[in-house]
């Protein structure tokens, strides 16, 4: 008797029956004893999938592949077939996939907080205001705008589970603060599904910044968005099948891996296989992914090297073929595969410099130069002939102050940024410009991106030697400039000789500080907002 909504009639069948079945169809089931302990353990249509390819196909000259395009296999089972093999391949891939999980673990864990804390650097609650994420739209100019459905569906489904959580920590947030939680605790409660699709809805500036963090690159340089969120939901569907006990061994996922930008144009990319059809929706293209992700997040560890070594060891010991996961036939030659391959660590401290403060893109910095003037000329000038004269002198005004040294500079991923913190009342500030010059210019020759830190260090540490807060608690330079003018800053920075404790870059790990003329000493410098 078939249900009013399925044709499926095959009937059902005790553990005595299935036996029977396998062994009319030429597996070899040992004792009646092991068989029915296996089945009962396992389940018969869980191990189906391990003894599929054991099948016999049709012999010539029948069709081996079906109208849409599938390998054909018969119900009979290749001469030797034996259920004790099929256990052995099921428990590589159980094993298979602990060695999965712990790797997938640890790259959650990493998005957990990236994509909070990239978030809760602009709103505590970015996750629950529509417009910090860019998730709105305006059908009517006179209306407010309103979330978009995507950020209506997510918001639902976040809810779901920030009102399931019972953790003590979400508890506490609770009696403490309400009954809501900030992004840096609620990234902690969502399933990966849900922060995956939370990145989705994430600022495209947020975004890029977030891909060229893992220098996961499109075509122009910049972070390819689209390709890292394509494996946040690659990643999750592997973890869910993990998750659930699912087969990891000879799948063709559901979700077909995205190369970036970048690896599609060079053959010779790390990621190229990606752009492979038999290896993008594969064990071996999840791998490349975890791979390149873990070298970021913790690039001491070789995880997925060591589970590529399990693979192609049981593969020997098993008895299948590589490519049967979607490994190539040259994939040792890769270097990502070499256990001493390192990504330039210079996108992993420019992304946590943008995190750390706000920061201005190229136009933006040139836009906030309203100080700027054009060169007087003899003609008048037409309305948009003056337009693009200031845009000239902004954009003239922001070179030189690059060619003198006096503005910090953060590049990631082509883009450059500015903090916004050395711009005031149209220009830079003064002071501010003379201490990054001389500190800068002390660095001479090291990596652009250690020198930005290096700066930022300066001046986000708070110095003891500094007047206090009223709090009493130590300010850092970048506190006091907020809080007096800048004659009392300059007065400060030199009788405390603060700049002394500024770190080399080359120095980080020694904690050496440099030695630094004090900003009195250099009072008569021209700075180089003034030429």
């Amino acid at each position: 008797m078939t249900t009013p909504n399925s044709t499926y009639a095959k009937p059902f069948l005790t553990v005595s029956e299935q036996i029977r079945r396998l062994r009319g169809r030429g597996m070899d089931c040992g004792d009646d004893a092991y068989a029915a302990a296996v089945l009962q353990r396992y389940g018969y249509y869980r191990l189906s999938g391990y003894w599929h390819l054991y099948r016999d196909r049709p012999a010539p000259p029948a069709p081996r592949f079906d109208d849409e395009g599938r390998e054909i296999r018969l119900d009979t089972f290749v001469q030797g077939t034996g259920l004790a093999h099929v256990v052995f391949l099921y428990e590589f891939d159980h094993e298979l996939r602990m060695r999965l999980s712990d790797v997938l673990s640890t790259i959650e864990t990493a998005f957990r907080f990236f994509i909070g804390h990239r978030l809760g650097r602009v709103d505590a609650f970015a996750h629950r205001h529509p417009w910090t994420l860019g998730a709105t739209r305006q059908e009517d100019p006179s209306a407010p705008p309103e979330p978009t459905t995507a950020y209506r569906e997510w918001i639902e489904e976040y809810d779901r589970h920030e009102q399931r959580a019972r953790g003590d920590f979400v508890v506490h947030f609770r009696q403490q603060y309400g009954p809501h939680l900030p992004i840096w605790v609620a990234t902690e409660v969502m399933s990966f599904g849900v922060l995956s699709s939370l990145y989705d809805l994430m600022l495209q500036s947020d975004k890029e910044i977030l891909a060229a963090r893992f220098q996961v690159h499109a075509a122009d340089g910049r972070g390819d968005r689209g390709a890292l969120g394509n494996w946040l939901n690659i990643l999750r569907n592997v973890r869910n099948i993990c998750a659930h006990y699912g087969r990891v061994w000879n799948r063709a996922f559901d979700v077909t891996i995205a190369a970036p930008g970048k690896a599609q144009r060079n053959a010779d990319d790390p990621l190229a296989p990606l752009a492979d059809d038999r290896t993008n929706n594969r064990l071996y293209g999840v791998l490349l992914v975890m791979r390149h992700l873990l070298l970021s997040i913790a690039p001491e560890r070789a995880d997925v090297v060591d589970l590529a070594d399990f693979i192609e060891d049981q593969s020997r010991t098993v008895g299948f073929g590589m490519e049967q996961l979607g490994f190539p036939d040259d994939w040792r030659s890769s270097p990502i595969w070499d256990r001493a391959f390192a990504l330039d660590r210079s996108p992993m401290v420019a992304a946590s410099l943008l995190d750390r403060v706000e920061s201005l893109t190229v136009g933006d910095a040139r836009a906030a130069l309203t100080a700027a003037e054009p060169k007087a000329k003899a003609d008048p000038r037409t309305p948009c002939q003056l337009a693009a004269a200031k845009r000239g002198a902004q954009k003239s005004l922001l070179r030189s102050y690059l060619k003198h040294d006096v503005v910090i500079e953060v590049v990631l991923g082509g883009t450059k940024f500015y903090p916004a913190f050395q711009f005031q009342d149209g220009k830079i500030i003064d002071a501010l410009a003379e201490i990054n010059q001389a500190l800068a210019r002390s660095c001479k020759d090291l990596d652009p991106t250690d020198i930005a830190r290096a700066l930022l260090d300066w001046w986000q540490t708070p110095h003891q030697d500094l007047p206090q807060d009223a709090d009493g608690s130590d300010r850092s330079p970048l506190d006091l400039l907020n809080s007096v003018t800048e004659e009392e800053f300059a007065a400060a920075i030199d009788e405390a000789d603060a700049m002394r404790s500024f770190v080399m870059p080359h120095d980080f790990d020694q904690g050496k500080a440099c030695e630094s003329s004090s900003v009195s000493e250099r009072r008569g410098t021209k700075n180089a907002s003034a030429s």
